[in-house]
């Protein structure tokens, strides 16, 4: 090496910012989400989407109409499955 002390002045540099960068850093195990969102999967062997819709979907609708907070509720049914989105 030509320049040792240079080369080591750049790698200890190197070494600072990316320790103070590191500490610097702001960490959560829950971050904030952006879009508050519940999705309800229900599952039900043998039954067609009118009967999801009809058994499943709209009881579970019913329910959720009387949490407080609960601003909109999507839903969909399909062959053995109940979606629905709070």
């Amino acid at each position: 090496m030509k320049r040792p002390i240079t080369v080591v002045a750049a790698v200890l540099s190197i070494v600072l910012v990316a320790v103070m960068a590191i500490t610097s850093m702001k960490r959560d195990i829950f971050p904030d989400l952006k879009i508050p969102a519940i999705y309800v999967i229900q599952g039900y062997g043998g039954m067609s989407p009118e009967q999801m819709e009809g058994y499943i979907t709209s009881t579970y609708e019913l329910f959720f109409l009387y949490v407080p907070g609960i601003e909109h509720i999507e839903s969909q049914s399909i062959q053995n499955l109940s979606l629905i989105k709070v």
